[in-house]
């Protein structure tokens, strides 16, 4: 069969298969009243998502060094393929025995190569959206995939909500917010964006906290008749009047977003003096052709939040970061751009951990919409489906990669349609770190619906 010319029929009927299964917010509710929160007592832990947005290339990031390997690759990637004398050697211990061949990082990642050679960042190899383990002759003789494979907002969500099979109506990572802070104290300080708002961390018992800098405006919110200091005033008092006024309102709609903005406006009040002895940090650089903010200073305000942290009130545990790395979606150009910054970013991340000793308690990993299409369309890559993730922080085994590399070939049994098929879901990779955080087995079930149709809830890469 034509892999190109797969029929999108029959595509489509794959897709919608996975409609028929779904996971209401109900039964997950259900299920939560039962859970035991997980031991959240002891050391502070925090989880930083770094997004890769649009689709990383990573096998212009990662690549074979043993000569077969490599002209195969070369060979499916043509003119964007990396040169061999150029790539930087890393060393991996191969425990799993899966992957014997060498690889190499590319000669702009010479962050992430020390990192990975000092036992401090893993390669998750070929991870992505799964309903269940696959192969390329179960596609092709019609078992149930994803629904809109390859395009950005669905798969980008799938992650957002880690489940590709069924439809949620919250974020994972608000799902880890109820589980470690139920009613009737819940943390909303948990879920911490820095990228901007995203549904990983929406839909929880606690709305998430947005910071743009190091820095809190109380005064503002006092202008407006908010804070126990404020003294009203005239414009303050008719602030409060109509937010008073849609509170009480007999449309839930109306009520609901009154209640949520008193709370937001308060909160600024509450936090005041958060960033009291924030330290500064060098190393941080703004990136290139990156639209929004850059992913070295979204990173430098999570070192910053991180350096004020018992600063929170109660001065909680656990926390998820959110940050968004833009850029991604090389269809017209090559990301060596994008891996140089990331690689750097990485990298003064990492020794801000250090100098503030939280290496061993702040874990970085990333995520990307999909993964790209293996062979080039004349100037870039096209949308694909599998691809490797980065984990990085003291408390990973790091200096190795888990799962299984592909044979990077287009006769490869590997890819479908050029697109490579994971072999490592989703769930597995996200399982891990949530269990890293003090998840239970029983919990991690909850948290990821379909994790128990895949072989572990721990691929082993965090200690």
């Amino acid at each position: 069969m034509n892999k190109k010319n797969y029929n999108r029929r029959k595509f489509l009927k794959q897709s919608l298969l996975a409609s028929a299964a779904l996971s209401p917010f109900a039964t997950f509710i259900g299920s939560l009243n039962s859970l035991k929160a997980a031991e959240i007592n002891g050391n502070y832990k925090a989880i930083v998502c770094v997004l890769l947005e649009g689709g990383s290339d990573v096998f212009n990031m990662i690549a074979p060094r043993d000569t077969s390997a490599y002209n195969a690759y070369q060979t499916a990637r043509e003119s964007i393929a990396l040169e061999l004398t150029s790539l930087l050697p890393i060393n991996h211990s191969n425990q799993n025995g899966l992957n014997p061949g060498n690889y190499g990082f590319r000669n702009n990642m010479t962050r992430m190569q020390s990192l990975f050679n000092a036992n401090k960042m893993a390669i998750i190899a070929n991870v992505g959206t799964l309903i269940q383990p696959t192969t390329l002759t179960a596609i092709e003789n019609g078992t149930a995939l994803p629904q809109q494979l390859f395009a950005h907002n669905t798969q980008r969500a799938q992650w957002f909500a880690g489940n590709a099979k069924g439809i949620e109506t919250n974020g994972w990572g608000a799902r880890v917010g109820d589980l470690f802070y139920p009613n009737p104290n819940p943390n909303p300080f948990f879920n911490v964006s820095i990228g901007g708002s995203n549904t990983l961390q929406q839909g929880g018992i606690a709305d998430a906290i947005e910071f743009s800098d190091a820095s809190i405006s109380p005064d503002t919110m006092r202008t407006y008749g908010f804070g126990p200091d404020s003294g009203g005033g005239d414009l303050g008092n008719v602030y409060q009047d109509i937010f008073e006024n849609h509170r009480l309102n007999n449309n839930k709609l109306i009520a609901a977003l009154a209640n949520r903005r008193i709370k937001k406006l308060n909160q600024q009040v509450e936090l005041e003096g958060l960033f009291d002895g924030v330290q500064e940090f060098t190393g941080f650089t703004t990136g290139v052709h990156e639209t929004g903010v850059s992913l070295g200073q979204q990173l430098e305000l999570v070192a910053q939040i991180l350096s004020i942290k018992d600063n929170f009130p109660e001065n909680r545990k656990r926390q998820i970061f959110f940050v968004n790395h833009h850029g991604w979606d090389t269809h017209n150009t090559d990301n060596e751009q994008q891996v140089g910054y990331l690689s750097d970013s990485l990298g003064a991340f990492q020794d801000a951990m250090q100098q503030l000793g939280l290496e061993n308690q702040v874990t970085t990993f990333t995520i990307s919409d999909f993964g790209r299409s293996l062979t080039t369309n004349g100037s870039g890559t096209d949308h694909g489906w599998g691809s490797h993730a980065f984990v990085m922080g003291g408390a990973v085994n790091g200096g190795d990669i888990y799962g299984k590399m592909p044979v990077l070939s287009q006769s490869s049994d590997d890819f479908w349609q050029e697109r490579l098929i994971p072999t490592t879901a989703m769930e597995e990779y996200l399982a891990t770190l949530v269990k890293w955080f003090g998840a239970n087995e029983t919990e991690l079930n909850t948290l990821f619906p379909n994790l128990n149709a895949f072989p572990t809830n721990d691929l082993g890469f965090m200690s």
